[in-house]
């Protein structure tokens, strides 16, 4: 048998046994997409509100319009944890600490994956100089994750 007349009987077999495989209607796929195993592989980033963009590494932060975290230089992000240093103003403190800003270490954590993103969910700073009365409301902070 001459070379084409060969090619052209293997291409003729595989496409009749291939195309013996499907369904007439075509292939059929069902149940949920595949989702990354872990959000260490999903960007990761923070949500300042609704609408608002996904950040990274932001330099500026504000958490419920109550807390704001400005000058952040970050030495980790993208794990389970990502922490900061930076400083940290705003009404949560009102009126014993409002003036300056105070020098403030953050710490963001309870990543949620959502949306082919993942998000921090929760934040906590601790910030020299704050009166025990106020350091409750910097403990244990909700951050926005948008809904699905």
């Amino acid at each position: 048998m001459p070379r084409t007349a060969a090619g052209v009987l293997v291409a003729l077999l595989a496409a009749l046994l291939l195309g013996g495989c499907a369904e007439p209607g075509g292939i059929e796929v069902s149940g949920p997409a595949p989702t990354p195993a872990a959000t260490g592989e999903l960007p990761v980033g923070i949500s300042e509100g609704p609408g608002r963009p996904l950040l990274r590494r932001p330099a500026v932060l504000e958490i419920d319009g109550a807390v704001r975290l400005t000058r952040l230089r970050w030495e980790s992000w993208g794990g389970p944890v990502a922490e900061a240093v930076g400083q940290v103003s705003g009404a949560w403190c009102a009126p014993g600490c409002r003036g300056e800003p105070l020098r403030a270490r953050v710490r963001l954590g309870g990543l949620v994956g959502q949306d082919h993103r993942a998000y921090y969910s929760r934040a906590s700073v601790t910030a020299d100089g704050v009166p025990a009365r106020h350091r409750a409301g910097l403990s244990d902070l909700r951050l926005f994750v948008p809904k699905r």
